[in-house]
């Protein structure tokens, strides 16, 4: 039998992981059981003052295993899968749900076992050598060089294998690629922001271009404004940087049943604008596919908030229950304590152009993205805080005239999704650093009032 370094090495093989799997359910000797192994083959080009200066290629293993017993979960986790670590794991779980209180209706480990959506999630084309990620850097470096602009960020390509099973005989595969990449443009006149990702290939030439586009802009025209609500547009970074706090705050099964989301007592009622419509979609293949939870669950489309009526929190398998609310297939860590979380979150595409929006603006600011975003002031309300970053732009009598400092803001979410007044056709995906499997999907939003308190 292969000792442990060979099975973490072949654990992306369908057949390994399976084998991992029914080794780690045979072992789990409890009235239910599932596990998950998720394997990684990752590589990371890090870059500064236009050089390449890291490159660091990673394989990784992770096989988590929960067992029911009377109604109550214990999870361990393993990096190890030979039979002595796995039974070491299950021994784990087993104490750890002897300590835990029973899950309220709670009605067992997911059984139905229905076909998953057939999903493209993996390309060939996202599989690119270090050796054409440093070509592709060194022409957006070039390329960069003639404005007089250097560049930062990083350049992540990779295949994350999925498994799942339980002791009802589900079985789940999946294979993905996924590339990364964010660049920040550096010039004497400030710096510029761009990012995406995909399952596909990623074209990083444009990418830089439009790092360059937004460090150059109105170079040496500076302004200043006085703290006030201002109307904004915000690109697809800031959005999502938001859209990520949001998450966390407002869409799991655990913020709806202590209380904190504002979904709580406004299901069904429309508190946010009618242009505004968010959904957790994991079957779009513009997107970032992906064909299944982490409990096993098919994926599907969700309508988390319709024409600016909220309609479902997300919720594993045990908050379904516990919570009385339909099934979304949103278990995405077997341990996880949010007991639901949205990793496709897409905004609907508006009839506007960003140009358009631009237009429409007698006096606003044009931010390209946040930073030091903190969600916590008052989840009821979603009210944040945090900085612009990377390409802040005055707006006057429709156009763009001058550079901003990068500025301080304090604002209701829940307040600016109810002062939507545009939103771009043209959407992008934007990825987080602690989503394997999604992002977001984002327009640029035009809002009406956004609070600027100041400047940093």
């Amino acid at each position: 039998m292969p000792g442990a370094e060979g099975r973490a090495l072949s654990a992306g093989d369908e057949r390994s992981a399976f084998e991992i799997l029914d080794r780690a359910l045979d072992t789990a000797r409890a009235d239910e059981a599932d596990a998950v192994l998720v394997s990684a083959d990752r590589n990371i080009s890090r870059f500064a003052n236009s050089n390449l200066h890291q490159n660091m290629s990673e394989e990784s293993a992770e096989l988590t295993l929960r067992v029911i017993a009377g109604r109550a979960m214990g999870v361990a986790s393993t990096t190890v899968f030979d039979d002595e670590s796995i039974a070491a794991t299950a021994q784990l779980a087993r104490d750890a749900a002897r300590h835990a209180r029973p899950l309220p209706n709670f009605s067992g480990l997911y059984r139905e076992n229905e076909a998953a959506p057939a999903l493209r999630t993996f390309d060939e084309r996202a599989l690119i050598s270090p050796e054409a990620k440093a070509r592709a850097l060194r022409e957006m470096f070039d390329r960069g060089a003639a404005h007089q602009v250097q560049f930062a960020g990083s350049y992540t390509t990779g295949i994350v294998s999925v498994a799942c099973g339980n002791t009802h005989g589900v079985r789940r595969f999946c294979r993905a690629t996924s590339n990364d990449a964010t660049v920040i443009g550096l010039h004497a006149a400030g710096s510029g922001y761009a990012t995406t990702c995909s399952r596909s290939s990623i074209d990083l030439a444009a990418l830089g271009d439009e790092a360059v586009e937004k460090a150059t802009l109105r170079g040496g025209k500076n302004e200043d404004l006085q703290p006030a609500a201002y109307d904004v547009i915000l690109e697809s970074p800031a959005i999502a940087e938001v859209l990520d706090w949001v998450n966390m705050i407002s869409l799991s099964g655990q913020s709806f049943e202590d209380g904190s989301s504002f979904f709580v007592g406004n299901i069904g009622r429309r508190i946010l604008s009618e242009r505004f419509t968010l959904t957790d979609d994991s079957i779009d293949e513009q997107f970032l596919p992906f064909p299944f939870d982490m409990e096993g669950l098919p994926r599907r489309l969700i309508t988390l908030i319709e024409a600016g009526v909220p309609r479902t929190p997300v919720v594993d398998k045990a908050y379904a229950d516990r919570l009385s609310l339909p099934a979304t297939a949103n278990a995405w860590h077997l341990g996880s304590s949010d007991h639901g979380s949205a990793f496709h979150l897409a905004i609907a595409a508006g009839d506007a152009s960003r140009e358009e929006l631009i237009a429409s603006t007698k006096l606003g600011i044009w931010v390209t993205r946040f930073n030091y975003v903190n969600g916590l002031l008052e989840p009821r309300s979603a009210l944040m805080t945090g900085t612009t970053r990377d390409g802040t732009f005055l707006i006057r009598d429709g156009e763009v005239t001058a550079r901003l400092p990068n500025l301080r803001w304090t604002q209701s979410i829940v307040e600016g999704f109810s002062n939507i007044e545009g939103i771009t056709r043209e959407r992008r995906r934007v990825s987080a650093w602690y989503n394997t499997f999604g992002g977001t999907f984002a327009p640029a939003m035009k809002i009406r009032g956004w609070h600027f308190t100041g400047k940093t």
